[in-house]
């Protein structure tokens, strides 16, 4: 059941209003050029531009990937399963290695596998004989956390799914304008983001208020 708000009043209209200008009338001549000439993308009107991305939901059973983090420094490691992989080979694989005592050595590499079972691949030689190769394959959460902790790291593995994000507080109705405002502020989207058109359904003034902008003649540039 939808719910809504019981206590909400209006206040007293305070804006002081002002007479239209030359600058205004040339803003909405240009910006009602920019309305009806932009490309539509297939979106009904009253359309409007927002930033569209990714994000990662952690903590989930279905997971695209792991994270690999270090509880004692508050560090994200590794972001990726081949990520962790990599970490492991260049910062961990030595000294694993030179710590046994029973002489096997371990190698580790990743494996891109199908529908997103990405998985690490532990191989180690049994005396050194290729004959003797064994397999131990690493595909969930907690099998990685248990080899990393059988080696002496208690590291913790988080998983993560990718989901998709309509990031809030953008609206934009040009696709222009949704651009630039990317591209000044990028650093506060995912890599992936990007304008996406929308249509504000069902919104009578908004549409009204639109099909204005769209169709009122504002005069010719003098």
């Amino acid at each position: 059941m939808a719910v809504y708000h019981e206590h909400l009043q209006s206040h007293e209209d305070s804006i002081e209003k002002r007479k239209i200008t030359p600058e205004d009338i040339e803003f909405l001549r240009e910006f009602q050029k920019e309305l009806n000439t932009q490309d539509t993308l297939g979106q009904a009107n009253p359309r409007f531009w927002v930033i569209k991305g990714t994000e990662k939901m952690y903590h989930v059973d279905e997971a695209d990937g792991y994270e690999l983090y270090d509880t004692e420094c508050c560090d994200v490691l590794a972001s990726t399963t081949e990520g962790i992989c990599d970490y492991i080979n260049e910062n961990l694989l030595d000294e694993i290695n030179e710590n046994r005592l029973n002489g096997e050595k371990f190698t580790v590499a990743f494996e891109n596998g199908l529908f997103g079972s990405d998985k690490i691949i532990v191989k180690w030689l049994d005396g050194g004989s290729e004959d003797d190769e064994m397999i131990e394959e690493l595909e969930s959460m907690d099998e990685i956390k248990e080899w990393l902790s059988d080696q002496g790291y208690d590291y913790e593995v988080i998983s993560y799914k990718i989901v998709e994000k309509i990031y809030e507080d953008t609206m934009f109705l040009t696709q222009i304008d949704a651009e630039n405002h990317l591209r000044s502020n990028y650093y506060h989207y995912s890599d992936d983001a990007h304008t996406y058109a929308m249509t504000a359904w069902r919104s009578p003034r908004v549409e009204r208020l639109v099909k204005m902008l769209q169709e009122i003649d504002f005069g010719t540039e003098k």
